[in-house]
């Protein structure tokens, strides 16, 4: 454990890294005033399927590339898996964000139901799309069926100390008001259901909600970081780090911007151990311990 943290440290603390990293937090600066604090918001709701679809596709490729031209100083690349995985990253996980699957749902359920458990639908939907499709640019980048970052992780020791330490963090950010309006996200079951709602509305509510960070895992600790490391060495880590701020602008600002730090540090890890088990413990655990406070608080 005490290796693969001084390997991190070391990615992340780079010769001239705080140069690229003034860069990557005028962006953020820039994205987190325009998101949170105009007119113009950069996570869009309520938008037909096309114009979302391109529209989140330009973001993300937006946020990525610029991860990219920063971490290559600012210089093209000719790689053509990195082409590759830059032009159909950014399009299947707009893919994953707008795909209706709500519309699997039975038609003749009660409205409140159907409300209750659309986004758990979409959640679980996004599960297997992205799974599919990365099973596919496996087979098409490798050669071979597969999964980017499924083999086994060597410890977890690490991992539950990441936990720990945000705990603080959590136990501040649960009694900030923008958390409040977002967390519980198992609140809307209370909402709908009203006094009909049964503790295993609940249990289907958060299983699906933690199913998503499989799909989280697998497309960036896994597919990003593992298939870009081939061809980018660690200076793929940066814009993954980018590109998963991005997926973060429909969220509370602060979780927004601790995203990237979280990035950076997952992806160090991932890049490490090749691995993306550790980084879900985390993330399953870090969001069902926001879901908690959230209730508790």
């Amino acid at each position: 454990m005490r290796k693969l943290i001084t390997i991190t440290a070391a990615d992340l603390l780079q010769p001239a890294s705080y140069k690229k990293y003034v860069v990557c937090f005028f962006i953020i600066a820039l994205a987190c005033a325009v998101n949170y604090y105009s007119s113009f918001p950069l996570w869009i709701r309520n938008q037909p399927f096309l114009f979302s679809l391109c529209w989140y596709s330009l973001l993300f490729f937006f946020f990525f590339f610029a991860g990219l031209f920063i971490e290559s100083g600012f210089r093209f690349t000719q790689n053509k898996r990195v082409q590759f995985v830059f032009t159909v990253a950014p399009v299947l996980f707009a893919l994953k964000v707008i795909a209706p699957f709500y519309l699997l749902l039975p038609g003749n359920i009660p409205a409140a139901y159907h409300n209750a458990f659309l986004q758990p639908m979409n959640w679980a939907g996004g599960v297997v799309l992205i799974l599919s499709l990365l099973l596919l640019v496996h087979r098409l980048l490798e050669g071979r069926s597969g999964l980017y970052g499924s083999r086994k992780t060597q410890s977890l020791r690490i991992y539950f100390l990441l936990i720990a330490c945000m705990l603080p963090l959590l136990l501040w950010a649960s009694l900030q008001s923008d958390f409040a309006a977002v967390y519980p996200k198992a609140a809307v079951v209370q909402k709908q259901l009203g006094t009909a709602v049964h503790p295993l509305h609940y249990f289907l509510f958060e299983v699906a909600y933690a199913s998503d960070f499989f799909t989280i895992e697998f497309f960036f600790r896994g597919f990003l970081i593992i298939a870009l490391a081939k061809a980018m060495g660690r200076q793929c880590i940066l814009p993954v780090a980018l590109f998963y701020f991005s997926i973060h602008l429909g969220k509370p600002m602060m979780e927004a911007v601790s995203s990237f730090f979280g990035g950076l540090l997952l992806g160090s890890i991932a890049f490490n151990s090749k691995s993306i088990w550790g980084g879900l413990l985390v993330h399953i655990s870090i969001a069902l311990l926001m879901e908690l406070f959230g209730f508790i608080f």
